[in-house]
């Protein structure tokens, strides 16, 4: 009956299925109990709450005894009504909080009423009259008091019925969760030892197979349908292995993966042969085609393009101070800084050694041309982290604009080259400048302080 893998498989899933689905009902009702209870809780702490206001008004009242705090008593009593006549449809039982609440309105009613006679009676009569108030604070007294108690009585039933509802859920889930795992453990001995069986046999004429022993076959055992399927085709493999040591198939799939790995190998060759090892930007060469293309383009829409030739500055010292790592590292990093300076419609590559390129491709006027380059020369300026240490490199920018300069590719990288050279040489002039200046400064202030010595003396 059960000699299929798939039947029992069936049958293991089916009762899983069902061993899951009995486990989310239950925590499914657990959590509508809690949820249930939480709610009747919170409802008979709302009650509390009302009775608590109603016990702190009648102390009042009781302090001053005049009408606004018997008012107020006689709202809280309203409130306390209100809550009892909304929750009256809950599973709580409310019906001698209410006859006591009742009770409470009527001695309210009789309040009021004696209170105009207290105020116009005659002082033998409002002794009289003080004796029934003080019988009436009693009642109230014994009214909330009780109600108290009611509510106490109420609550710790909500939690006993609460308790013995989840024991009911669990022990119902128990016993369903018991059936379902005798019948999976059950289900599982037995997918395991006929598969075992099978999976021996299988072993055992694949292992000969592989020993070059092509009249292997299977032994018939005690195993599944399924595995008794694969042995006859194993049988039937056997056979046509016989006569035929490689077939059509493993030549297919032999040229198909070399294929693939050419493919993959050509697609390598052609990337490496149009980028920069190091920084994954293009190189001069697809960075040439590039720009030709993009003028071809601008001649087309009659669009603008700006070439900017870019130099690092005092990367040299770097290389010599820090090592070639510390000036790979900084290459990298300028390299990711500009191209997430530049747009989509740009591109950037590098040339050689420490000399950038980018092209600002689809431009209308060269206004924008000023605030990039700042761009970029703030960017590559940021400091850069090596090995705890903090780099920091300038640049040197040359410009030259399509068509406005010339509409030769070449001549307008010369262009961009040669404003490059202007700006370091322009830069390098300012530097020394500049150290000339505080040498100066510094031989005048040595002067001053020797005069100042000599004048001392």
């Amino acid at each position: 009956m059960l000699d299929s893998l798939f039947k029992k498989m069936f049958i293991l899933s089916t009762t899983t299925m069902m061993l899951t689905l009995f486990i989310v009902i239950s925590f499914s009702k657990i959590n509508t109990q809690q949820n249930m209870t939480k709610s009747e809780l919170d409802k008979i702490i709302d009650l509390q709450l009302c009775v608590d206001l109603v016990r702190s008004q009648l102390w009042v009242f009781k302090q001053f005894g005049d009408k606004p705090s018997l008012d107020q008593v006689e709202l809280a009593q309203a409130e306390l009504d209100t809550k009892l006549t909304a929750y009256k449809n809950s599973n709580i039982q409310l019906e001698n909080i209410q006859r006591m609440n009742r009770s409470l309105h009527m001695l309210i009613v009789q309040e009021k009423d004696l209170n105009p006679v207290l105020e116009q009676s005659t002082t033998s009569i409002a002794a009289t009259n003080i004796n029934a108030r003080s019988l009436l604070h009693s009642r109230y007294n014994m009214i909330v008091q009780n109600m108290t108690e009611e509510l106490a009585y109420v609550h710790q039933a909500v939690l006993n019925r609460n308790t013995e509802n989840l024991k009911s859920v669990m022990s119902t889930a128990a016993a369903w969760l018991i059936i379902c795992s005798i019948l999976v453990s059950v289900t599982a001995w037995l997918i395991l030892f006929r598969f075992k069986s099978g999976a021996e046999a299988m072993k055992k004429a694949i292992m000969g197979l592989a020993q070059g022993h092509l009249d292997t076959q299977v032994e018939a055992v005690k195993m599944d349908s399924e595995f008794r399927v694969i042995a006859s085709f194993f049988n039937q493999m056997t056979v046509s292995l016989r006569q035929s040591t490689v077939t059509k198939k493993e030549l297919e799939e032999e040229v198909l993966r070399q294929t693939q790995q050419l493919k993959h190998k050509q697609e390598q060759l052609i990337f490496l042969s149009e980028h920069d090892p190091l920084t994954n930007l293009v190189n001069r060469r697809a960075f040439d085609r590039q720009l030709e293309s993009a003028i071809v383009k601008a001649n087309r829409t009659e669009c603008k393009l700006a070439l900017m030739f870019i130099d690092l500055d005092d990367f040299k010292c770097i290389n010599d101070t820090y090592g070639h790592d510390a000036g790979d590292f900084v290459l990298i990093q300028v390299a990711e800084r500009l191209e997430e300076c530049i747009r989509e419609s740009d591109f950037v590559g590098r040339l050689g050694g420490d000399e950038f390129v980018i092209c600002l491709d689809l431009l209308n006027d060269f206004s924008i041309v000023s605030s990039k380059v700042a761009q970029i020369e703030q960017a590559i300026r940021e400091p850069i982290t090596f090995h705890e240490r903090t780099l920091q490199v300038g640049a040197s920018i040359g410009v030259s604009h399509f068509p406005d300069h010339t509409k030769n590719m070449d001549a307008l990288i010369c262009l961009a080259d040669e404003a490059m050279y202007n700006a370091k040489k322009t830069k390098d002039e300012h530097c020394e400048e500049r150290q000339r200046q505080c040498l100066g400064t510094s031989f005048d202030q040595s002067e001053n302080v020797i005069n100042l010595v000599w004048q001392k003396k």
